[in-house]
């Protein structure tokens, strides 16, 4: 949802109430060979690579190429899974990641877009069942040009009339006929997803898969997304939620910057269309590529590694802050749904995939990492039991457990964490050894947290793309009372471990 595309404005002439005929391909025999052919032809390019001596870099940029027209028309989980796989290029060596991650991040920004004039009678249909025939005196005016277009939805620039009588600057977010029918295909195909990535990425995301199969089709609902949205905006107001309230009395004050954060307004959702007040920012693509000069200002003025650090913190404050005020953590964090604002703000996008957390971050999560810090096996075993990772009879070495989890707890050791790909890269390679291979089994996120985990390693991706400094035991501390009532503020722990890395 960037500033970037400008399409002629104008009212939408449409009748309501015509059905419309889905725009992507839902077949689920069609759709899986067009994801099965993938790998395929990857191999084939590198064979005849052997022969012509045709560079690596050629074949790779190829393959890559034809990952984002692939994910990018077959969109719905097909893209989904690509979008959630960009936060994670980080993990790859730089001599393979370079070619998909151009590719991969393409998908967070936008996708080949449906026919204007198929948008425009969805947008009429569904407005006209909420505001009857005078549906276009709130809708004055509609692009013709999609801003961006991605993997359940396109947005259009608008104008939108307010209860009050102003006039607006909004997004239209339009659904794509056709995709909940695309996604369900995809669900059944969530599998073979998986084994094409990991063919193409040389990751295991199986795990990924399956958890996105299960929740994906909440991401339809925009009357939901709405809702939520509207929800998560409070996190960010300068009204202190209680939660806030209660940890700085406990000596436990947030990082500043929660207030620099910005959700739009919503002024409409429908099954089908979510009208939102337009943010007009930098993708945070834009600071990731080094592109300095699509930075706003309040932006382009830092050096990079102040402004990395920047979106890094208020990344933080985007990811935590809701899960503790509001009951809701945003659970698509690609780089695609956060945009740089001027003046130093961020802008938070999408809120169709959230974790629900009611009460705020279960406390068990919290309390392990403090566990972990502490070299307490016993405790840990004692707490991964209680949040359902660790079935009540499974036998697991509390050292191995500590061993194996201390990487992660370890970026609340400190006042402040480090992140970069060498790191993100090294804990990877730390968690698949083998001698840990017992342990991963016993251990397994209970499904009620399986968005919350993903969460947690996609902010953990991001800060490695920027390879930031970030407070991330200030926001371990402020936001999560599992973690605060375990490790006094006063008592900071010092740094462990061998996979802190400057950037």
């Amino acid at each position: 949802m960037t500033d970037g595309h400008q399409g002629q404005q104008r009212a939408l002439p449409v009748a309501a109430g015509s059905r419309e005929r889905p725009v992507l391909p839902t077949g689920a025999l069609g759709r899986t060979g067009r994801l099965a052919v993938l790998p395929l032809r990857h191999a084939a390019r590198t064979a005849a690579s052997r022969l012509s001596r045709a560079g690596a870099d050629q074949i790779a940029a190829r393959t890559a190429e034809q990952v984002f027209a692939t994910l990018g028309e077959l969109k719905g989980g097909a893209a989904k899974l690509g979008q959630a796989m960009s936060v994670f290029e980080a993990t790859l060596p730089e001599e393979v990641a370079a070619p998909y991650r151009s590719a991969l991040r393409r998908l967070t920004d936008a996708a080949p877009a449906m026919p204007t004039e198929v948008a425009r009678r969805v947008v009429a249909a569904d407005l006209a069942a909420v505001y009857g025939p005078g549906w276009q005196d709130r809708l004055v005016a509609f692009d013709d040009i999609p801003a961006a277009a991605a993997s359940i939805g396109q947005v259009h620039r608008g104008q939108w009339r307010t209860d009050g009588g102003q006039v607006v600057q909004v997004a239209v977010k339009v659904q794509y006929p056709g995709v909940g029918q695309a996604l369900r295909s995809d669900l059944r195909q969530a599998r073979l997803l998986a084994k094409v990535m990991a063919r193409l990425t040389r990751l295991n995301v199986s795990g990924l898969a399956d958890e996105l199969a299960g929740h994906i089709v909440e991401e339809l609902d925009y009357v939901r997304e709405g809702r939520v949205q509207a929800e998560v905006a409070a996190a960010f107001t300068h009204h202190l939620p209680k939660e806030i309230t209660a940890a700085r009395a406990a000596g436990a004050p947030e990082p500043p910057g929660r207030t620099s954060v910005t959700v739009p307004v919503v002024y409409a959702a429908t099954p089908r269309v979510l009208i939102t007040r337009w943010l007009a920012g930098a993708p945070l693509t834009a600071l990731l590529d080094g592109r300095t000069d699509l930075l706003p200002e309040g932006w382009r003025e830092l050096d990079p590694g102040d402004a990395a650090d920047l979106a890094a913190r208020l990344l933080g404050h985007a990811i935590y802050a809701p899960a503790a005020c509001t009951g809701w953590m945003h659970a698509d964090l690609h780089p695609g749904n956060f945009l740089l604002l001027p003046g130093g703000r961020l802008g938070m996008l999408d809120f169709g995939a959230v974790a629900a957390t009611p009460g705020g971050i279960p406390a068990p999560f919290g309390q392990l990492a403090a566990a972990v810090l502490a070299g307490d096996g016993p405790a840990a075993i004692r707490l991964a039991r209680q949040a359902g990772a660790l079935a009540p009879d499974a036998q697991v070495d509390p050292r191995l457990i500590i061993e194996l989890l201390h990487p992660l707890a370890a970026t609340g050791a400190d006042t402040t964490f480090t992140y970069s790909r060498a790191w993100l890269r090294g804990l990877m390679a730390h968690l698949t050894q083998p001698r840990f291979a017992p342990a991963l089994r016993t251990l397994t996120p209970p499904p009620q947290y399986a968005l919350l985990w993903r969460a947690t390693l996609s902010a953990a991706g991001l800060f490695a793309q920027l390879g930031a400094t970030v407070p991330t035991r200030g926001f371990h501390l402020a936001y999560s009372p599992g973690f605060r009532g375990s490790i006094p503020p006063a008592q900071p722990q010092p740094t462990g471990g061998t996979l802190r890395h400057a950037s």
